[in-house]
């Protein structure tokens, strides 16, 4: 008890302790209303408790507070000699602009220095509310990121926001200028840059992509030959000016020769020929596209496997995100898919032996055609990658169908590794092995509890995994095809004999549990058609199985609110053991009972306390399920349709 007494007053040992504590994180939903969205939230500890124990723990408690990304405001409500006290502590700044039209103003961050300030982050309208923050920008500033709204035209960004931004001194490491910065009608022209990058050799990290500077070619090429540059995010001019630089002749000598990562929105023919001069990366992000303003051509088609080719001068490849947007007025399109081969998987894996992340996409409403990979490619692919933690291939479904039955099985033998995994394909997870000994799903009158298996030495076939996305297959609670043009707002109309759909449902809930202990996401990316393009997820789906299970099935969004089970629990039959109203029975009551402002006079009858609770055949033609979202690809969020 003395030893750990003391040990709690040593400042060093109380500091580890409680930063180990604000470290840990954990997930919980949350709907707010049957008519809301389910949300998949973050939590951390609160230290609060532990800052009141006394004051050596408040002020190691605050420190942790403070030091990354403190809430700012709160300083406009402390006396005005206490605000440099925290000030002290803080090492990483995100700061937004006051509310517009509102009487807020940042004067309480006026005076204030901040000397262990490492990285800033500003989403801030420099011209009005510049001038509190550049007390921040001192010579100990490591990364500075300017984003948001800019209301000063071009001349006001280089002569004020510029010379801002670099006026931290030559500690700086890193730069990022976002999307939103510069008016799309008054660009600046990418030579201002020039002289404070220039003047900042410890700059290793710049990221203006999608930023309106023109001649960013010309930006392009003065970088690949910048010594130490280790990081890039960049979209290049329209067009294949760089060429030239790139091969042939007159190519440049090692460009790009200290480079790490690498975020490129270009041509293919630029992104084609830039893997051989690129043998030091780690990181490779390509958003390939064209003006699309003429038909596409016979190598539009290729354009992964022969990507996939130039990628064996990357041996050193970790993370890889390929893009293809729009190369032609009619390419990549519902109907014309670029297309993948087994044999290409299994080089790319041969060739980059390292590679831990890989994304593979064409823009929507395309996908790509997977028809030529064969069990024996793609079983030779996860061989090769025993390291890989994501993987995601946005097949058409229709195309892949070789690849469900048996690539699930080659992932969790393989890649033992693996967090996420995102692919297009119509999995028929009820068929992975060792079914035979997966847990039965009890209903008791007042949870679920899955039974121990026949055979407990069977090992899950992903351990790690936290997210899964697959196609929704074609099953008998599958919506009809015809019912919907590009999304799904409803399950099937169709009537589905319940004892098979309890059978169905469960046959998919039991693998789920067995082989996903850790899945934290079920993701419905699609159909098995191809035609639903909607991505639903389902938070922690193993907490409710079997409705989670059979709202996957469905297409039907995730749903948390609950009624009161003492309302329904008379309308089943006593000793019927899967009719009690728990995980199972709320899953087939969706979507089958609907509050509305008048209620049939027979149900309160019935009911009397249901209060304003109706009965509900099927939802009413048209109507959506609210609280969707679209499916977005991160790297895409931002970009045009072409470069």
């Amino acid at each position: 008890m003395a030893a750990s007494a003391a040990a709690l007053a040593n400042r060093h040992i109380l500091s580890t302790i409680l930063l180990h504590l604000s470290d840990m994180k954990y997930k919980d939903r949350r709907q707010y209303g049957p008519d809301q969205p389910v949300e998949f939230l973050e939590f951390r500890p609160t230290l609060v408790p532990a800052i009141l124990v006394n004051k050596l723990w408040a002020d190691e408690g605050t420190s942790i507070l403070w030091r990354r990304y403190p809430h700012l405001p709160s300083l406009k409500h402390m006396p005005s000699e206490r605000r440099q006290y925290y000030a002290d502590k803080v090492h990483q700044v995100f700061a937004l602009s006051p509310p517009m039209g509102g009487a807020e103003t940042l004067d309480y961050l006026e005076g204030l220095s901040w000397p262990n300030l490492k990285s800033l982050e500003l989403e801030v309208d420099l011209q009005p509310y510049g001038a509190p923050f550049k007390s921040m920008l001192h010579a100990g500033l490591e990364h500075v990121e300017l984003s948001g709204f800019q209301s000063g035209r071009s001349q006001f960004f280089v002569e004020n926001i510029l010379p801002t931004l670099f006026n931290s001194g030559k500690n700086l490491q890193s730069i990022r200028i976002g999307p939103d910065t510069i008016m799309d009608d008054d660009p600046v022209h990418a030579s201002a840059l020039y002289e404070y990058l220039d003047a900042l050799p410890a700059i290793r990290a710049i990221e203006v992509k999608l930023v309106n500077f023109m001649d960013k070619d010309a930006l392009f090429t003065r970088l690949s030959q910048r010594k130490g540059l280790q990081s890039l995010q960049i979209d290049l001019d329209p067009g294949l000016a760089l060429l030239p630089i790139l091969t042939g002749a007159h190519a440049l000598p090692s460009p790009f020769a200290s480079l790490r990562r690498c975020s490129i929105m270009c041509y293919p023919e630029i992104a084609l020929a830039l893997p051989t001069h690129l043998r030091m990366l780690e990181e490779l992000q390509l958003d390939i596209a064209r003006l699309p303003i003429s038909p596409h051509h016979p190598s539009d088609f290729t354009i992964f496997e022969d990507m996939i080719a130039e990628l064996s001068h990357c041996p050193e490849l970790r993370n890889l995100k390929i893009g293809v947007s729009s190369l032609a007025v009619d390419f990549p399109s519902s109907i014309l898919l670029p297309r993948l081969s087994g044999s290409a998987l299994a080089s790319l894996a041969e060739t980059c032996p390292k590679l831990e992340d890989i994304n593979l996409l064409a823009t929507e409403p395309s996908a790509i055609d997977g028809s030529l990979i064969s069990v024996r490619d793609f079983e030779s692919f996860c061989k090769a990658l025993p390291h890989l933690r994501s993987l995601g291939l946005k097949l058409q479904p229709t195309t892949a169908s070789a690849l469900e039955m048996t690539s699930l099985q080659s992932l969790g033998q393989h890649c033992p590794e693996l967090e996420v995994l995102r692919l297009k394909v119509a999995f028929q997870l009820s068929t992975l092995t060792g079914s035979d000994s997966m847990p039965q799903i009890l209903i008791s009158d007042n949870e679920f509890a899955p039974e121990v298996p026949a055979h407990p030495d069977v090992l899950p076939l992903f351990p790690k995994l936290t997210h899964l996305a697959l196609s929704r297959p074609d099953t008998d609670l599958a919506p009809v095809s015809d019912s919907f043009t590009s999304s799904v707002s409803s399950h099937s109309t169709s009537i589905v004999d319940p004892t098979v759909e309890e059978d169905l449902v469960r046959s998919w809930a039991r693998p789920l549990l067995a082989h996903f202990p850790r899945l934290e996401i079920l993701e419905a990316w699609g159909d098995f058609s191809g035609e639903d393009n909607e991505s639903l997820n389902y938070f922690l789906p193993t907490q409710e199985i079997l409705a989670s299970t059979w709202e996957f099935l469905s297409g039907i969004e995730q749903d948390l609110w609950e009624d009161d089970e003492d309302i329904f629990k008379d309308s089943f039959e006593e000793g019927d053991s899967w009719h009690s109203l728990e995980d199972w029975e709320k899953a087939s009551l969706i979507n089958e009972f609907a509050f509305g402002e008048d209620g049939p006079e027979d149900v309160h009858e019935v009911y009397p306390d249901m209060g304003k609770l109706a009965l509900r055949d099927e939802e009413p033609e048209g109507m959506i399920t609210p609280g969707r979202n679209v499916e977005s690809d991160d790297y895409f969020e931002d970009s045009p349709v072409h470069p």
